[in-house]
């Protein structure tokens, strides 16, 4: 029965969650399972669907030619504009996105990081460098093991949608906490340099070992499980 677990969409691991009791094994491995496929979702959102905005013109002459109305054969219709646009919101990626508000932002990045990496393709990738290694998650590879995606922590974090200082800790320094200003500050090239310097001396990335990064999202896990279990009843 596990190998037709893996087998699986969501909706059928979830009819097999509402069906089996509370207490069964086979329910706590569909658990499992959706949770995975969830935070898959949720991934493959952020990497790539989420950039498939067409953003055409509503009057482009060139944007969905000859499906237009009337006389303007390039006018686009709206209703078909918003799902072109649309049409990967599908109703996992919101139980996804509703899932991950469970949990805290450190525990959010710790998902999807443990998520994001796929040991099982690490054999289609040979890095003789650092470099190459570096080159090749910007370019999107996901064949890395857990402990390389910690090391890569803040590009993978940029890639799934966090800001370039994701990590950084930047809000304790003292050159970055917000200030009341009662007139308007001037701005100062030394000051900035002043900033800059600030950070990388006391750079600091989110997880400082692979340890701590499988401790977060092991209890990230074990929390949201429950609540995978409320949402198979909502989406009977």
């Amino acid at each position: 029965m596990m190998r037709q677990l893996e087998l699986m969409g969501i909706n059928q691991l979830l009819a097999v969650i509402r069906r089996e009791p509370a207490e069964s094994e086979l329910r706590a491995r569909a658990l499992r399972r959706c949770l995975d496929e969830l935070i898959e979702v949720e991934i493959e959102w952020r990497i790539d669907y989420r950039h498939l905005n067409l953003g055409h013109h509503n009057v482009s002459t060139i944007a969905n030619m000859g499906e237009g109305r009337g006389d303007m054969t390039g006018r686009v219709d709206h209703v078909g504009e918003a799902a072109e646009r649309f049409r990967y919101a599908c109703r996992w990626r919101s139980m996804a996105q509703a899932l991950l508000g469970h949990v805290n932002e450190r525990q959010r990045m710790a998902l999807l990081l443990a998520g994001y990496a796929i040991p099982a393709q690490r054999w289609a990738q040979v890095f003789d460098t650092d470099m190459a290694r570096v080159q090749a998650i910007k370019n999107g590879s996901r064949g890395l093991t857990l402990a390389e995606v910690r090391d890569a922590q803040l590009i993978v974090l940029q890639r799934l949608g966090w800001p370039v200082f994701a990590g950084y800790g930047v809000d304790q320094f003292p050159a970055f906490r917000r200030k009341t200003w009662r007139l308007s500050p001037k701005f100062s090239r030394q000051r900035q340099r002043a900033r800059m310097t600030c950070l990388r001396t006391y750079e600091r990335e989110v997880f400082a070992t692979k340890k701590a990064l499988e401790r977060v999202a092991e209890k990230a896990r074990a929390k949201l499980l429950d609540v995978v279990g409320q949402q198979a009843l909502m989406a009977a």
